[in-house]
């Protein structure tokens, strides 16, 4: 497994979390990449906490359950930092990325893992800024986009019009989200 580069999202329905590792996993494959990514749901109703699960590699996928040992956890909602150990499994050195203005140092108290690297991103002002409602999903995939190099940031870009524009998202929304995407990626804290 050690060619497979696995990420395990944290967030609540209702935020994006599977549109944007499905859109991730798309931009893989268009580059020649193999992807998966699938969701696991708790109760299924908007703000229940759920997890998306996101394998992307060189060589064909073989292996069909749910992120244990990530390289990557993103947490969409920091609430869930409360209640949710999602540094679980995580890989030594692994990355936390954090929709979050809170600091690093304070973000560290909350994360049991403590050989990782955690990043910050503000998802959600960026999305209220740039698209007018708390939809963190295409900023937190600028920001993944970045520190993941294996995932072509123009593909994603593409991607993500051609999902939005499937989902029947006006064009205006649609340039919205790719520019709340644009943002996430030159919006990273260390």
């Amino acid at each position: 497994m050690e060619n497979i580069y696995q990420i395990r999202i944290h967030s609540r329905g209702g935020q994006g979390a599977k549109t944007a590792a499905q859109i991730i996993a798309e931009a893989s494959i268009e580059e020649g990449k193999f992807a998966q990514a699938f969701s696991e749901y708790g109760p299924e109703r908007s703000g229940a906490p759920m997890k998306t699960f996101l394998r992307i590699s060189e060589d064909p996928i073989r292996l069909y359950s749910d992120v244990q040992s990530p390289d990557m956890v993103v947490v969409l909602d920091p609430s869930l930092l409360e209640n949710i150990d999602v540094a679980n499994g995580l890989a030594d050195k692994g990355i936390v990325l954090v929709n979050s203005c809170e600091e690093i140092k304070s973000l560290k108290k909350k994360i049991s893992k403590k050989k990782c690297k955690i990043y910050t991103i503000d998802a959600k002002g960026i999305a209220m800024r740039i698209i007018g409602r708390d939809l963190p999903n295409t900023a937190i995939m600028g920001a993944i986009i970045k520190l993941v190099p294996l995932i072509p940031y123009e593909h994603a870009i593409e991607e993500t019009e051609e999902m939005f524009e499937h989902k029947k998202l006006s064009k205006e929304m649609v340039e919205k989200n790719v520019e709340a995407l644009k943002e996430g990626h030159k919006n990273i804290k260390v």
